[in-house]
């Protein structure tokens, strides 16, 4: 028997999402010292943990089992966003939750308004979920009318939005959210960078029960290694989403880590608008190059439209010198590059190279 034959044939001509890959590949491949390396493509925080975080993780039970109604840190997760706790549900990354919610909902098609964070179209993908994508209007605010369109042609029953988005970094208009939030679907709000700029929309949860809204501990708190994430939905949902989930899916050394985030949460809130501050002077600098346009940002990175010369090359460039940037080169993002905003250090590194290019 072949092995082809006992496999899913929808699943040929799927689209991998292409993540980043470790430090010490991409010091391979280029040839420069990990230390070296001006890490600048993933809107990873460069400062990492705090310290209090890094010894709660060395304390963490590793030969015991996780537990798998997550109380202590649902309730720590709780307080930290202003909830009941039996509103929040962990995960292993957000991802994980926009995964159970299209397992929970099976819809035949979600709403994605493009560009935007390509998790929502892979995860559609493999649970057969048609991915219908709404461009953005040029400025990367909603289609509002295209969105109820295809809501009500399709039958689509999630439709997904990020606050602010990915890699665009513009926030989620109250009056564009209030329309959505009325469609016969769920609005999954994802706020992975909402700690760097705009305001939550958390609060609506209680008018309107089919809003959900993601979070993670990868940006502020400096976890994307442990992969932590979390929802904040009704307690109806979030009890259908605890009992789908895996029963272990968020490890020891995630869970300490992100209740000793949240319980320093002052402290690492200066690291916190250490970048933001850090985000103005990169935009000003980049702007002063001329042929880079940064666009307007509340996130912890700039995506920037590339004027009279080619984005690939310029990121390419940068490569080879160890200064790692993300470039986009298609119909809704031509010839522009996202650069993540990290210390001080980095971002002088970056405009340095860039000036001898």
């Amino acid at each position: 028997m072949s092995l082809r034959a006992l496999l899913r044939p929808d699943l040929d001509d799927l689209e991998e999402y292409v993540p980043v890959k470790p430090l010490d590949v991409l010091a391979a491949e280029i040839g420069v010292p990990v230390e070296r390396l001006v890490k600048l493509d993933a809107n990873e925080n460069l400062y990492g943990p705090h310290p209090a975080v890094l010894e709660a993780i060395a304390r963490a039970p590793f030969h015991i089992y996780p537990d798998p109604g997550q109380q202590r840190l649902r309730a720590a997760i709780a307080s930290y966003v202003d909830v009941e706790p039996d509103q929040v549900v962990a995960g292993t990354g957000a991802d994980d939750l926009i995964d159970l919610l299209i397992r929970l909902v099976s819809p035949p098609a979600v709403v994605i308004p493009t560009p935007t964070f390509g998790m929502y179209r892979f995860l559609a993908r493999i649970m057969r979920a048609r991915p219908l994508e709404i461009p953005r209007r040029p400025n990367f605010d909603l289609d509002v009318v295209a969105i109820e369109r295809a809501v009500h042609e399709s039958g689509a029953r999630i439709i997904f939005l990020t606050h602010p988005n990915n890699p665009t970094g513009n926030p989620l208009n109250s009056a564009e959210l209030e329309a959505l939030l009325r469609l016969p679907a769920l609005i999954v709000v994802d706020e992975a960078y909402i700690e760097f700029g705009g305001e939550s929309v958390v609060p609506r949860i209680a008018e309107f029960p089919n809003l959900v809204v993601l979070r993670t501990f990868s940006k502020w708190a400096g976890l994307a290694g442990l992969r932590v994430g979390y929802s904040i939905s009704t307690s109806e949902l979030a009890a259908h989403l605890m009992a789908i989930k895996q029963p272990y899916n968020v490890n020891v050394a995630a869970e300490a880590a992100a209740i000793a985030a949240i319980e320093h949460r002052a402290e690492i809130g200066e690291t916190i608008a250490a970048i933001v501050a850090e985000r103005e002077r990169l935009r000003a600098g980049l702007a002063a190059l001329g042929w880079l346009t940064p666009l307007p940002s509340v996130a912890n990175f700039l995506l920037c439209a590339v004027t009279g010369r080619s984005a690939r090359d310029a990121a390419a460039s940068l490569r080879s010198g160890g200064i790692l940037v993300r470039y986009y080169d298609r119909p809704d993002l031509q010839n522009c590059i996202r650069v993540s905003v990290g210390r001080p250090a980095d971002t002088d590194a970056l405009l340095a190279a860039l000036k001898e290019l």
